[in-house]
Formats: C-alpha cells, structure tokens, sequence
C-alpha cells in the first residue's frame, strides 16, 4: 500500500497569509504499524519550516485521535528540530481523526488588520485511514471541513463544510494546490464542494467564519469570534 498521508492547514494566527500551522501524518496505514503526527509553523508553499522559539503557538493546541471505535485517545506533542510530533499505532481497520484544537488563544486587538477586537479560534483536523474499507470521518469543530469520499488521483472527491454540526451553505472557501496555486471557490446548499485531484501533493481548503455576536472571554470584551479551519489532502506518489 502506498504510504497515506493526509493532513490539514491552518492559517497562522498573526494573520500572514504567508505562515501557517499544518499537519502531516506518516505511516503505511496499515493495524500494527505506528503512525506519526507532526505539527509545523512555515511557509508550506515555501517550504519553509520554522524551528526553536518560532514554534512556541504550537504548545497551546490540544491534539487527540478519535478511533474507529468511536473512542478518543489523547496525544501529547513533544518538539523535535522543526515540528512538535506525537505517535500513535492502529489496532484496527478504519479510520482515524486526528484532531488539533486551540479555543483558549486571548482576546485580540486586530483593528489594523479591520477585524476589531477578536476571540480567535483555529481548528487543525487529519485523517488517516487504515486497511480497506470505506472511509468515515464525521464533523467534530465548531467550523469543520470533512471528506466524504476518499482522495486519489484522477477520482472526484466531495468535502463538506459544516458550522455547528450544520451543513455551512454557500460557504466561501480558498483551494491550494500543490503546485501553490490558490482559487476561491463556494459550497453549494448542502455545504458540499467536489474536488478532483489532478497531480500528486497537497491540496489545502481552508474556511474561515466570522461570528460577530460580542462577548467576553478571560475578562476581556471581544466584538466578534473569528473561526478557522482548513482541511488538506495530500495525494502520494
């Protein structure tokens, strides 16, 4: 079996387009065989991965793998040269949803960039699925993007956008392909975007929603929850 790698960006909270937090996933996907998951900061058009202090954001997500079964099993990230990376192995077919959550960022001042002041949320999401069989990833985040379909060269592939377990409808969306071309697209009704892998690499869709209803979060008054996810499917060689 090829080696399956599938993996999803997240937009770096300082708001470059330029860097950002993404997931890799590197095994055979098959039962018995460890999996490792590593988060990076950079430039993934670039290939510029950061290293040292410059990967401090990462300590303040929390990760788990959400198992076939339906049980979750937490992972700890520890930092290595360029990634912070944990491991975790299959015990059965199916698939598996690694999940990376930071809902707990402070409150942000980001009136020159016209965003007001904000609550930021970021959502990171992989999946890997092991041995045969259909794959099955169900929304988890608050903003999500899931596949329905599995992800191969050549062969349509239909992702779903939900927002609070809802399908997101006419939710506009930007598509990275690997050779770092980016187009914006928009769901249809039911939140669904089909996509066809033409080359090999990472195809990123990353979705943001503003929710401008105010709050208060640590004490500090915010105008408006900013919520990002990005899904990317990497089509091996």
């Amino acid at each position: 079996m090829k080696k399956i790698i599938i993996a999803l960006l997240c937009l770096c909270p300082l708001l470059t387009e330029a860097h950002s937090y993404w997931l890799e996933l590197k095994g055979l996907g098959k039962v018995g065989e460890p999996v490792t998951v590593q988060c990076y900061f950079g430039e993934l058009e670039n290939g510029l991965r950061e290293k040292a202090d410059k990967l401090a954001g990462i300590k303040a997500f929390t990760a788990s793998v959400l198992l076939p079964d339906g049980s979750i099993q937490p992972l700890t990230l520890s930092p290595a040269e360029n990634c912070y990376q944990a491991q975790f192995t299959p015990s059965q077919a199916g698939t598996y949803q690694v999940l990376l959550v930071n809902d707990t960022r402070d409150v942000q001042d980001w009136t020159s960039h016209k965003l007001g002041i904000v609550r930021p949320r970021e959502y990171l999401r992989a999946i890997c699925q092991v041995g045969e069989g259909s794959l099955f990833a169900k929304p988890v985040h608050y903003l999500d993007v899931t596949p329905e379909t599995g992800f191969a060269l050549g062969k349509p592939a239909t992702l779903r956008v939900t927002k609070d377990g809802a399908a997101y409808a006419n939710a506009p969306l930007k598509l990275t392909s690997p050779d770092g071309k980016q187009i914006k697209q928009i769901t249809d009704a039911n939140g669904r975007l089909t996509l066809t892998p033409t080359g090999v690499g990472q195809y990123v869709v990353d979705v943001d929603f503003m929710d401008k209803t105010p709050g208060q979060y640590q004490d500090k008054n915010y105008q408006a929850v900013r919520n990002k996810t990005a899904l990317t499917l990497v089509v091996a060689p």
